[in-house]
Protein backbone atom coordinates (compact mmCIF):
# COMPACT_ATOMS: atom_id res chain seq x y z
CA UNK A 1 0.00 0.00 0.00
CA UNK A 2 1.03 3.54 -0.65
CA UNK A 3 1.53 6.12 2.10
CA UNK A 4 -2.40 7.93 2.35
CA UNK A 5 -1.06 11.23 3.13
CA UNK A 6 -4.05 13.87 5.30
CA UNK A 7 -3.86 17.66 4.88
CA UNK A 8 -5.24 18.73 8.00
CA UNK A 9 -5.71 22.93 9.56
CA UNK A 10 -3.20 22.92 12.37
CA UNK A 11 -4.13 24.37 15.87
CA UNK A 12 -2.15 25.29 18.27
CA UNK A 13 -4.60 24.07 21.19
CA UNK A 14 -3.67 20.18 21.69
CA UNK A 15 -7.21 19.33 22.20
CA UNK A 16 -8.07 20.57 19.03
CA UNK A 17 -5.32 19.20 16.99
CA UNK A 18 -6.47 16.20 18.13
CA UNK A 19 -9.84 16.01 18.11
CA UNK A 20 -8.98 17.04 14.08
CA UNK A 21 -6.68 14.30 13.56
CA UNK A 22 -8.98 11.83 14.84
CA UNK A 23 -11.90 12.74 12.90
CA UNK A 24 -9.72 12.93 9.64
CA UNK A 25 -8.53 9.00 10.31
CA UNK A 26 -12.10 7.94 11.33
CA UNK A 27 -13.22 9.48 8.27
CA UNK A 28 -9.92 7.90 5.80
CA UNK A 29 -10.14 4.87 7.87
CA UNK A 30 -14.13 4.61 7.49
CA UNK A 31 -14.09 3.31 11.19
CA UNK A 32 -15.60 5.51 13.64
CA UNK A 33 -14.25 3.40 16.86
CA UNK A 34 -10.57 4.04 15.69
CA UNK A 35 -8.82 5.59 18.75
CA UNK A 36 -5.80 7.48 18.78
CA UNK A 37 -3.49 7.21 22.32
CA UNK A 38 0.35 8.53 22.47
CA UNK A 39 2.97 6.92 23.28
CA UNK A 40 5.55 8.27 26.32
CA UNK A 41 7.50 9.99 23.31
CA UNK A 42 4.44 11.31 21.76
CA UNK A 43 3.87 9.33 19.01
CA UNK A 44 0.72 8.63 17.85
CA UNK A 45 -0.69 4.82 17.97
CA UNK A 46 -3.80 3.88 16.29
CA UNK A 47 -5.99 1.50 18.92
CA UNK A 48 -8.86 -0.56 16.65
CA UNK A 49 -7.05 -0.55 13.18
CA UNK A 50 -3.97 -2.78 12.05
CA UNK A 51 -2.53 0.66 10.27
CA UNK A 52 0.27 2.82 11.14
CA UNK A 53 0.40 6.77 11.58
CA UNK A 54 2.55 9.63 11.94
CA UNK A 55 1.70 13.28 12.44
CA UNK A 56 3.92 16.45 11.84
CA UNK A 57 3.02 19.95 11.92
CA UNK A 58 4.39 23.37 11.37
CA UNK A 59 2.57 26.61 10.83
CA UNK A 60 -0.82 26.68 9.82
CA UNK A 61 -0.39 22.84 8.69
CA UNK A 62 -0.68 19.46 10.00
CA UNK A 63 -0.07 16.19 8.03
CA UNK A 64 -0.80 12.81 8.41
CA UNK A 65 0.27 9.73 6.61
CA UNK A 66 -1.22 6.53 7.29
CA UNK A 67 0.38 3.02 6.28
CA UNK A 68 0.07 -0.54 6.31
CA UNK A 69 3.67 -0.27 8.17
CA UNK A 70 5.46 1.61 10.83
CA UNK A 71 6.40 5.13 9.76
CA UNK A 72 7.22 7.79 10.64
CA UNK A 73 6.76 11.71 8.71
CA UNK A 74 8.48 15.51 9.38
CA UNK A 75 8.00 18.82 7.41
CA UNK A 76 8.73 22.31 7.71
CA UNK A 77 8.26 25.25 5.97
CA UNK A 78 11.31 26.50 4.13
CA UNK A 79 10.24 30.19 4.33
CA UNK A 80 10.43 29.75 8.55
CA UNK A 81 14.14 29.31 7.70
CA UNK A 82 15.50 31.16 5.05
CA UNK A 83 13.35 34.38 5.64
CA UNK A 84 12.87 35.06 9.22
CA UNK A 85 14.79 35.63 11.90
CA UNK A 86 18.27 34.21 11.26
CA UNK A 87 19.88 31.95 13.95
CA UNK A 88 22.92 30.27 13.55
CA UNK A 89 22.27 27.23 12.13
CA UNK A 90 26.08 25.97 12.39
CA UNK A 91 26.12 26.00 16.03
CA UNK A 92 22.90 24.49 16.28
CA UNK A 93 23.63 21.40 14.06
CA UNK A 94 27.44 21.01 16.06
CA UNK A 95 25.18 20.69 19.03
CA UNK A 96 22.76 18.30 17.36
CA UNK A 97 24.04 16.43 14.69
CA UNK A 98 26.85 13.95 13.91
CA UNK A 99 30.11 15.39 12.30
CA UNK A 100 29.26 14.85 8.75
CA UNK A 101 25.71 16.58 9.16
CA UNK A 102 27.14 19.49 10.55
CA UNK A 103 29.87 19.76 8.31
CA UNK A 104 27.27 19.69 5.45
CA UNK A 105 25.00 22.58 7.28
CA UNK A 106 28.93 24.35 7.38
CA UNK A 107 29.52 24.57 3.60
CA UNK A 108 26.28 26.07 3.04
CA UNK A 109 25.12 29.84 3.70
CA UNK A 110 23.90 29.72 6.72
CA UNK A 111 20.29 30.34 5.86
CA UNK A 112 18.98 27.95 7.43
CA UNK A 113 18.14 25.36 3.73
CA UNK A 114 21.10 22.79 4.92
CA UNK A 115 19.70 22.63 8.41
CA UNK A 116 16.16 21.82 8.02
CA UNK A 117 17.48 19.03 5.01
CA UNK A 118 19.25 17.05 7.73
CA UNK A 119 16.80 18.05 10.55
CA UNK A 120 13.30 16.86 9.03
CA UNK A 121 15.49 13.36 8.31
CA UNK A 122 16.57 13.06 11.51
CA UNK A 123 13.12 13.92 13.44
CA UNK A 124 11.39 11.69 10.67
CA UNK A 125 13.51 8.85 11.72
CA UNK A 126 13.33 9.29 15.38
CA UNK A 127 9.10 9.45 14.43
CA UNK A 128 9.86 5.95 12.91
CA UNK A 129 11.57 4.88 15.56
CA UNK A 130 9.78 5.76 18.47
CA UNK A 131 12.78 7.68 20.16
CA UNK A 132 13.29 10.91 20.86
CA UNK A 133 15.17 13.70 19.76
CA UNK A 134 17.87 13.02 22.18
CA UNK A 135 18.70 10.15 19.83
CA UNK A 136 20.11 12.46 17.03
CA UNK A 137 23.80 11.95 17.38
CA UNK A 138 23.40 8.48 17.71
CA UNK A 139 22.67 8.23 13.46
CA UNK A 140 23.60 9.92 10.96
CA UNK A 141 21.22 10.99 7.59
CA UNK A 142 24.20 12.22 5.27
CA UNK A 143 27.76 11.72 4.65
CA UNK A 144 28.82 15.56 4.46
CA UNK A 145 27.84 15.48 0.96
CA UNK A 146 24.83 13.50 -0.07
CA UNK A 147 21.86 12.00 2.10
CA UNK A 148 21.06 8.55 2.54
CA UNK A 149 18.58 6.64 1.05
CA UNK A 150 18.73 4.33 3.89
CA UNK A 151 19.41 4.67 8.28
CA UNK A 152 19.94 1.81 9.64
CA UNK A 153 17.91 -0.20 7.17
CA UNK A 154 14.89 2.55 6.94
CA UNK A 155 14.15 3.88 4.10
CA UNK A 156 13.66 7.59 3.98
CA UNK A 157 13.04 10.22 1.30
CA UNK A 158 10.98 12.61 0.08
CA UNK A 159 7.47 12.89 -0.02
CA UNK A 160 5.46 15.26 -2.08
CA UNK A 161 2.39 16.55 -0.41
CA UNK A 162 -0.04 18.47 -2.30
CA UNK A 163 -2.49 21.44 -0.95
CA UNK A 164 -2.25 25.50 -1.73
CA UNK A 165 1.57 26.73 -1.15
CA UNK A 166 3.05 22.98 -0.55
CA UNK A 167 6.20 24.33 -2.62
CA UNK A 168 6.77 26.25 0.21
CA UNK A 169 7.12 23.21 2.58
CA UNK A 170 9.50 19.87 2.53
CA UNK A 171 8.58 16.98 4.33
CA UNK A 172 10.55 13.23 3.97
CA UNK A 173 9.01 9.62 5.42
CA UNK A 174 10.99 6.92 6.87
CA UNK A 175 10.14 3.66 6.64
CA UNK A 176 8.86 0.99 4.40
CA UNK A 177 5.52 1.30 2.94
Amino acid sequence: MAVTTLVLKNSKNRDERHATLLEAVRKQLDNPNVAIKYSNKGKPLLVGSNKHISVTTTGDVMVCAIADTNIGIDGENLARFTEQEQHDYVAIAERFFTEEEADYVRDGENDGTRFIKVWIRKEAFCKFTGKGLVDFANFSVNDGERFYGKVNGVPIKKLNVTFPGSNEYLFVIAGDY
